[in-house]
């Protein structure tokens, strides 16, 4: 649990750690040596509470199989638990660069040779994110981990949806104020659906970003 006064704090800490790794780190990188054009842009961060009805929502329109915080924090941590109101998810959306964009408009085929290598390098970078914040804040004393890089992390089958997992990064990012979902079910973020998604789940109790919309068609 986190006390009120450090909670902010934790928020803030959390915040500058994604952005200056997103700024600073040559693994955010078009290419696979580290170094290269940046695959991402500034990201945008948000927050939502374990205990938020949406996760169980999830639970109950995509499969028993779809993991609540609380489910993926108990693989992570068998020994210790925690409650859906001791948890917080943090979610990122890592947007695309201008260049990439605009590479891949022109193409009427294929994607672009930038959009692959933000698809390939890029997410390369996005799991090493996942695992360095998580690993930073076990560092601080606040047991984290990131649902997509847990060893139980499969694809599934929705009897309602068809293709599924046991942990989407795009619903989390739902949950935490980041983006609605369009037609052909991709998110739409502030900063549009050129980008990737990440999360990861702490045990701290952290004020929730306000979703600015009332349903996931918004």
């Amino acid at each position: 649990m986190t006390d009120k006064k450090a909670a902010p704090a934790l928020a803030a800490w959390i915040r500058d750690f994604l952005e200056s790794q997103v700024g600073g780190s040559p693994a955010n990188s078009l290419v696979e040596a580290p170094g290269g054009e940046r695959a991402f842009d500034k990201p945008l961060v948000g927050f939502s509470a374990g205990a938020d009805p949406l996760y169980e929502e999830y639970r109950r329109h995509i499969g028993d199989f779809h993991w609540r915080p609380d489910d993926a924090f108990a693989l992570a941590f068998p020994d210790s638990p925690a409650s859906p109101a001791e948890l917080t998810v943090v979610s990122w959306i890592l947007p695309q660069t201008q260049a990439t964009k605009e590479e891949n408009a022109r193409e009427k085929i294929y994607c672009s040779r930038r959009w692959a290598g933000v698809r390939l390098h890029g997410e390369r970078f996005n799991a090493q994110l996942r695992r360095e914040l998580a690993q930073a804040l076990c560092g601080q004393g606040v047991p984290a981990c990131a649902p997509m890089l847990l060893p139980q992390w499969k694809m599934e089958t929705s009897p309602a949806h068809g293709f599924a997992s046991t942990w989407s990064e795009r619903h989390a990012a739902h949950a935490a104020g980041l983006g609605t979902f369009g037609l052909c079910d991709g998110l739409i973020t502030p900063v549009g659906k050129a980008m990737r998604v990440g999360s990861v789940i702490l045990r701290a109790r952290l004020e929730p970003t306000p979703r600015p919309y009332q349903d996931h068609r918004a």
